[in-house]
């Protein structure tokens, strides 16, 4: 490669437990994959950014010296890119970048965090300004998240910068563990189906999860999201409203079968029966408590339980599958 040139890579990730806990202030484990976005970078000797999304078939180009607008919602790259200029991390001069992906596009993996991720990381080098994992967490949320007033949590972005299998905690200070565990024997299957409009998903069931908070403030002295116990709260989730009293109850159960995978995990001590079983319950949550299925995907996990599969679960608010 020329040696003004270089490559970064940022992988994609899948959920094992804790889908729609990271934005409501819980936990999640994740685990990086061995798919990637790549963006192959050329320095240039002029302020110009040219950039081919070879999997697009599409161009775009902006000038450093330009205030970049938006072709679009949901225009990473140059949110990033801005988002890093008002922090002063601005590059003296442009590039040529390539970008191309193994992540299938819509399809749950966080294709579109590993490649906000991928554009922090790229800016950031050619600024020549070093900034800590944790700082590539938050730039990459702001460009994706924050700059288009969406409601996705931070999980997917420390997934493709810390890499492996992880547990994240969203409480008031976030806290990241490493899960010194190694699992084989996953496979994701896609479905094919059109994705639904996620951010809307991700918003519906933010809003009804925290309505239903808020009325169990009002039940249950001293309630909290985070302590209070399963029990206690099922003993008062009939006064809940309808619209909110099934999604919120999937919520703390969730909680609670994310911390038992966790205690599993870290003591090593499982079968592969065992984390299965785990598995389909939390497709039951994802399924049943936050309505995120679709008959196609029920019928591609019943053959895969067919042939030998000893867990599966639905993607978050998509349609791959993990078997």
């Amino acid at each position: 490669m020329h040696p003004s040139s270089f490559q970064i890579l940022a992988p994609g990730r899948v959920f094992l437990f804790g889908e729609h806990s990271d934005y409501l202030g819980l936990e999640v484990i994740s685990m990086a994959l061995d798919k990637t976005i790549k963006i192959v970078v050329r320095q240039r000797k002029d302020r110009e950014f040219r950039i081919n999304y070879l999997d697009l078939d599409e161009t775009d180009s902006f000038s450093i010296d330009d205030e970049i607008d938006y072709r679009h919602r949901r225009d990473y790259l140059r949110s990033c890119f801005n988002v890093l200029k008002r922090n002063g991390i601005l590059p003296k001069n442009g590039a040529d970048l390539v970008i191309s992906g193994e992540i299938p596009i819509a399809a749950g993996l966080s294709s579109s965090s590993a490649f906000s991720i991928a554009c922090v990381m790229v800016f950031s080098s050619l600024a020549k300004v070093k900034i800590s994992l944790e700082e590539t967490v938050q730039y990459a949320f702001k460009g994706e998240v924050l700059e288009f007033g969406e409601s996705g949590g931070m999980m997917d972005h420390y997934s493709s910068v810390f890499g492996g299998i992880i547990h994240v905690d969203f409480d008031q200070e976030i806290k990241l563990t490493k899960v010194p565990v190694t699992l084989s024997g996953l496979l994701i299957g896609d479905s094919l189906e059109k994705k639904e409009d996620t951010v809307g998903d991700l918003r519906m069931i933010r809003t009804s999860v925290e309505e239903g908070y808020q009325q169990l403030c009002d039940l249950i002295n001293g309630f909290s999201h985070r302590k209070t116990s399963l029990k206690e709260i099922t003993n008062h989730v009939d006064s809940l409203s309808i619209a909110n009293r099934l999604m919120t109850l999937t919520s703390i159960q969730n909680r609670d079968l994310t911390r038992n995978a966790l205690k599993i995990l870290q003591k090593g001590q499982y079968t592969k029966e065992q984390l299965g079983k785990m598995i389909d319950e939390h497709h039951s949550l994802i399924r049943d408590g936050f309505k995120r299925s679709t008959p196609k995907v029920e019928r591609m996990i019943a053959a895969a339980k067919n042939a030998g599969a000893l867990g599966c679960k639905l993607k978050a608010v998509d349609v791959a599958e993990q078997c």
